[in-house]
C-alpha cells in the first residue's frame, strides 16, 4: 500500500488496498480533479467527517473513499441537474446497505440524492406470480420479465423532466417472503442512484456457452429459459440508455452469490423474523448463476468498475480508456 493514504491520514490503520494511481484515474475520469486537490476539498468542507458519521461501522476504508466519496462528489457537481446513474451489482454484496449510507449521507450535506431499485419496479403480487410461473428455479420474482416496465420509463420520464414523480416500493418480506409492492415514495432528487443485479446487461450471443464456475451444469430446462430470456432482457435496454454513467460492482468470483446472499437473508431473518427458506434460497441463487451469462456481467460495458471479491473487499478499479488492465474473464469466473 502507497505510503500517500497513511501520511494524507485518510487511513491511519493502513487498511486500503484500492492504490492511489486507481484513485487519481478514476478521479481523473469523473472530472473531479486531481487526488490531491480531491482529498483536500473533502477536509475542507467537512465532508468526508459527516460522512462518517453516518458510515457503516465495518465497511472498509475503500467502499468510502473509492465509491462513497466520489459519487457525493459527483452529485455536488451536479447540484441542480437531473442526472441518472446505473448501479450493477450481484445480490448481496452491500449495494444496499451502500444506498442507504449514500442517501443519508447526502441529507447530511445538503445534497439532493436519492437510490431507486429495479427490485421496486417488480410487478404487483398477481402479475408477478404470472410472470415467474414455470420458472425451473421456482422463484418469486429477480428475473427479466418480473418487473413494469412501463411504469419505470413513465416515472424516469417524468423525473427528468424536472418534476416530482411518486415511484413504488416493494417489501420482499411480504407473503412470506415472495414479497409484494408496499406503497410509494416521492422522488424529488437532482441525482437518482438506480441498483439491481442485472442493470446494465443486455442480450448475449454466448447464452448457450459452458460455464465452469457451475457445479452442476445447466438442465435442459434452464438452459430453455436462458434462451428464453434473452429477447425480454432487450425490454431494458431503454432504461439502460437512459444512464448518465454505469458503475458496476464486479465480482471477481461469480459464485460468490452463494455466500452474500445467505449472510443478506440471515441479517434479514433476525432483524424482521422473515426470509427465504434454505431450499427456496438454494434455488435463488442457482437462478442468479444460471439465468444469464456469465459473460453479461464480466463483458458489461460500464463507465466504472470496481472489483470485489469474496470477502466484499474492493481490489482494484477499472475505466474504459484502461484497456491494458482490464479484468480477464478468467479472473472473474471463478
Amino acid at each position: 500500500m502507497p505510503l500517500f493514504w497513511r501520511h494524507s491520514k485518510l487511513d491511519p490503520e493502513a487498511q486500503r488496498l484500492i492504490s492511489i494511481s486507481d484513485q487519481s484515474r478514476l478521479l481523473e475520469h469523473l472530472e473531479l480533479g486531481d487526488v490531491e486537490r480531491w482529498l483536500a476539498q473533502q477536509h475542507q468542507s467537512g465532508r468526508h467527517r459527516i460522512a462518517l458519521e453516518h458510515w457503516h461501522p465495518q465497511a472498509a476504508p475503500d467502499w468510502l473513499w473509492s465509491v462513497g466519496l466520489p459519487l457525493l462528489s459527483l452529485a455536488e457537481k451536479w447540484r441542480g441537474k437531473r442526472r441518472l446513474i446505473g448501479f450493477s451489482a450481484l445480490p448481496g454484496c452491500g449495494k444496499t446497505t451502500l444506498g442507504q449510507w449514500i442517501e443519508a449521507a447526502a441529507k447530511a450535506l445538503d445534497l439532493s440524492v436519492q437510490v431507486v431499485s429495479l427490485d421496486d419496479f417488480y410487478f404487483e403480487a398477481e402479475r408477478l406470480d404470472e410472470a415467474m410461473r414455470g420458472n425451473p428455479w421456482g422463484v418469486p420474482r429477480a428475473l427479466p420479465g418480473s418487473h413494469d416496465l412501463g411504469l419505470l420509463q413513465e416515472c424516469l420520464k417524468t423525473w427528468r423532466q424536472g418534476e416530482n414523480v411518486l415511484m413504488p416500493c416493494f417489501d420482499k418480506a411480504k407473503r412470506h417472503g415472495r414479497g409484494d409492492r408496499s406503497g410509494w415514495r416521492r422522488c424529488d432528487a437532482d441525482l437518482l442512484i438506480f441498483e439491481g443485479w442485472f442493470v446494465g446487461c443486455r442480450p448475449n450471443a454466448d447464452v448457450t456457452a459452458d460455464e465452469p464456475h457451475l457445479e452442476n451444469p445447466l438442465t435442459p430446462q434452464e438452459l430453455e429459459w436462458r434462451l428464453k430470456l434473452q429477447p425480454v432482457l432487450a425490454n431494458y435496454e431503454p432504461t439502460w440508455s437512459c444512464f448518465d454513467q454505469l458503475w458496476q460492482l464486479r465480482a471477481t468470483d461469480f459464485n460468490a452469490p452463494w455466500r452474500w446472499k445467505r449472510q443478506q437473508e440471515a441479517t434479514l431473518e433476525a432483524e424482521r423474523g422473515v426470509s427465504l427458506s434454505n431450499a427456496d434460497l438454494d434455488r435463488f441463487i442457482r437462478m442468479i448463476l444460471c439465468s444469464l451469462p456469465s459473460s453479461s456481467f464480466h463483458t458489461m460495458r460500464a463507465d466504472v468498475v470496481v472489483e470485489v471479491d469474496l470477502d466484499r473487499t474492493l481490489r482494484r478499479i477499472h475505466l474504459p480508456s484502461s484497456t491494458q488492465d482490464s479484468p480477464s474473464s478468467d479472473s472473474l469466473t471463478g
